[in-house]
């Protein structure tokens, strides 16, 4: 067994040789959790942390900014809350101890990037462990670390023999640093800091976007700006605002801010400097009641629900938006994928700079290596050779999927379901897989690799371009099989219904238990569509449709009743889901906190059985539709409740009388006022959205919109003119008249 003196000997050099290198290192304590406590106590940096008793005295602790601690160990007292993780992001640590038995892989990947150059992760892990065993996603993480040299695993079973110190001492090489304008460490940062000053210089409503990795010196380069401009600004009626999920995440900004600016005077979370003030604002506080600001700073933009992001933009005029976007936070690709397009709306002439060098540690570091490789934050997307021409990607003749013009391949593609052992077997394909998946969805999170290779309910269905080994992914699909047959027990359905427990991998059958009243849910089998993606260079040429044919086929074979998905509805996903032969069941009352939609729950049967079920979900939740509207659903779209409403059913709606008829007429005449006869028009409306007649073109839709928003959605007069641009009440009344008497005309022509 190692010994204690013999290990600190020996971490000493480790560490030394760590921070010559300006590099992070891990080092795995495998064995009992007192062992390894006894080790890392033998730490000055580490035992104050360790011996602390009191949560009070673990807050007053200094040694707490050096040493972050994470897991559900009763030994190690953890620092880090355990869905709080993100708060630590943007401050920096020494060391991490990670002693967490279900090895939450989001929580370990986000602290990893806090540790400094020089700092040292402490992975603890029981010797033996059935959940580690099993795991590929375990054994693919501890293969690579055996491939890199820089990493240490010592067990407590093992001899006493470390590492040789003269082995470490051959690879101290220390780095030459350089030095730029106003304490820059790199040229990327310094152009950085150049490019956020220009947003106040510059025209308005030209925001900066600036992304890198974690460690890059974003957040310095946001405090160096500050500085110049509050320097140059002094005596100037001057207010700089900054914003981030938690003000604990702007650490290093402070800590930057008052190294560039010594004479600063800070009171809490605000520094003045002369007349100049800057001051910490939450988000939703700067939301709610709009401020005069000279520059706004967000940063960590990506932690933020890209729906808030938009809120700002909207309210505030030179911006600066800060970001991670390599996915340790699980959210970068949405501000990638979806706040990118907002801004191109909004704001066309956005600027945008990625700083790629590292300044926290040495490029190449070990840790974010392994990190990168164990979560495959670095999946590059491989570019299709594939070209684009009509051609059927199957020939199903009973298919409901109307086929349209996709891949152009001298091989009909192929449809796979791969096992995660084969995934693991084939690191290139798993990277073409998840580079997909990521690319495709913005809430993709290292575990979500992890729920891929471990979660035996889990399918990987895949299309290929052909049946050749070089073949080119497509499409993407991850499943899961949920309810009968899946491990559920009656107990379970008993603790559901008396709301005690939450089953994690079950969404389809307890949400239809739980939310649409389906009391024998648990008895029917389901297959859920968590993710489908279709490769971007591909997208919009039918492929997601025949690939949705291709997975219902494999659960009818399955003898699957139900297949369904949940995802944060807007009318083009929604038309994408109801043109595959599904319906909606439910949409949450409240917005997703990362997309800002409110999720929907579609399904579609596939049994006789099932497919009678299917239509009375969907009977019934047409049936609350309109009363929700005024209350769970205030915050739905018009464009949404305008698609939903057109896919509502004929049968459904309540017929209008001869007098609903001449209150409607009467009113397109000017003969009645609207509040004498807006009844009638709503139950008009209602109907006429359903019209087969009804032209789809954009003026029209936009007319249409308009009465939603006042009949159906009961807006009131000044907010759907705000919306819609009218003037006023007059030129409301007067826009829904003329819609009504073109719409009576061409029902009568």
């Amino acid at each position: 067994m190692v010994q204690v003196q013999d290990f600190l000997s020996w971490f000493n050099n480790y560490s030394k040789a760590a921070s010559a290198k300006n590099e992070r290192r891990m080092v795995i304590l495998s064995g009992s959790e007192p062992w390894a406590m006894s080790l890392l106590h033998s730490i000055d940096g580490i035992k104050a942390a360790l011996s602390t008793d009191t949560k009070q005295e673990l807050l007053a602790s200094s040694s707490l900014a050096q040493c972050l601690i994470y897991g559900d160990s009763s030994v190690f007292p953890a620092n880090v809350q355990r869905k709080r993780y993100r708060d630590k992001l943007g401050s920096e640590s020494d060391f991490i101890i990670f002693a967490d038995s279900d090895f939450t892989i989001d929580a370990f990947a986000g602290l990893s990037g806090t540790l400094k150059a020089g700092g040292i992760l402490f992975l603890v892990i029981p010797s033996k462990n059935d959940k580690f065993e099993n795991s590929l996603f375990f054994k693919r993480f501890y293969s690579l670390i055996s491939e890199m040299s820089s990493h240490t695993v010592i067990g407590e079973s093992q001899a006493s023999s470390l590492p040789l110190c003269s082995d470490l001492d051959s690879q101290l090489k220390v780095l030459a640093t350089s030095t730029y304008p106003h304490g820059c460490v790199t040229q990327e940062q310094y152009n950085a800091v150049v490019a956020i000053k220009k947003v106040l210089s510059g025209q308005r409503k030209r925001p900066l976007v600036l992304t890198a990795d974690r460690g890059r010196g974003k957040s310095s380069a946001l405090a160096i700006a500050c500085a110049q401009l509050m320097t140059a600004h002094k005596h100037d009626e001057f207010n700089i605002v900054i914003t981030a999920p938690d003000a604990q995440a702007l650490s290093v900004f402070y800590r930057q801010l008052k190294q560039s600016l010594i004479s600063a005077e800070q009171q809490g979370n605000t520094i003045t400097f002369g007349k100049v003030k800057l001051t910490f604002m939450a988000v939703d506080q700067l939301i709610r009641t709009p401020i005069k600001v000279s520059l706004l700073l967000v940063d960590e933009a990506a932690a933020i629900p890209v729906y808030l992001l938009e809120k700002l933009l909207r309210s505030y005029h030179r911006m600066v938006f800060s970001s991670t976007v390599h996915g340790y936070e699980g959210a970068g690709r949405g501000f990638t994928l979806k706040f990118q397009k907002v801004l191109e709306k909004l704001c066309p002439q956005w600027a945008s700079l990625h700083i790629n060098q590292p300044i926290r540690w040495r490029e190449d570091d070990p840790l974010e290596q392994l990190v990168f490789d164990a979560c495959l934050l670095n999946a590059e997307l491989p570019t299709l050779k594939t070209t684009l021409a009509p051609q059927s990607l199957i020939n199903d003749k009973s298919s409901s999927v109307k086929k349209t013009d996709t891949l152009n391949t001298t091989d009909e593609p192929v449809f796979k379901v791969l096992s995660a052992k084969e995934l693991v077997a084939d690191e290139a394909s798993l990277k073409q897989v998840f580079a997909v998946l990521v690319t495709a969805h913005y809430q993709t999170k290292p575990s979500d690799l992890q729920l891929l290779l471990d979660n035996p309910q889990v399918q990987l269905t895949c299309l290929y371009s052909s049946k050749k080994n070089d073949a080119e992914i497509l499409a993407v699909a991850l499943l899961m099989n949920e309810g009968k047959g899946n491990g559920v027990s009656d107990a379970d359905v008993r603790a559901i219904k008396n709301s005690e427990r939450r089953l994690r991998s079950h969404f389809l059958p307890q949400s239809l238990f739980s939310h649409c009243g389906f009391e024998q849910a648990f008895n029917y089998k389901y297959l859920r569509i968590m993710r489908i993606a279709v490769h971007p260079q591909i997208q919009q040429q039918g492929i997601g449709a025949q690939f949705i044919q291709h997975i219902e086929l494999l659960a009818i074979d399955q003898n699957v009743d139900f297949i369904g998905a949940s995802f944060g509805v807007n009318p083009e996903l929604l038309s994408f889901w109801l043109s595959a032969g599904f319906s909606t069941a439910r949409i949450g009352f409240t917005k997703d906190k990362a997309s800002g939609e409110h999720s929907a729950l579609l399904i579609k049967g596939l049994g006789v059985k099932s497919k009678q079920k299917q239509q009375s979900f969907k009977r019934n939740f047409y049936q609350s539709f309109d009363y929700l509207l005024l209350e769970e659903y205030k915050a739905l779209t018009t464009e949404l409740v305008f698609f939903l409403l057109r896919q509502s059913s004929q049968g459904d709606l309540s017929t209008l009388s001869a007098l609903d008829i001449a209150n409607v007429q009467a009113f397109s005449r000017g003969e009645r006022l609207y509040s004498s006869c807006c009844y009638s028009l709503y139950l008009w409306l209602k109907q006429d959205l359903l019209s087969e007649t009804k032209s789809h073109s954009t003026e029209v839709l936009q007319q249409s919109l308009v009465l939603v928003a006042r009949l159906i959605q009961k807006h009131d007069s000044d907010s759907v003119c705000q919306q819609f641009g009218l003037t006023g009440k007059k030129m409301l009344n007067k826009h829904i008249k003329g819609y009504v008497h073109l719409r009576l005309n061409t029902e009568i022509n």
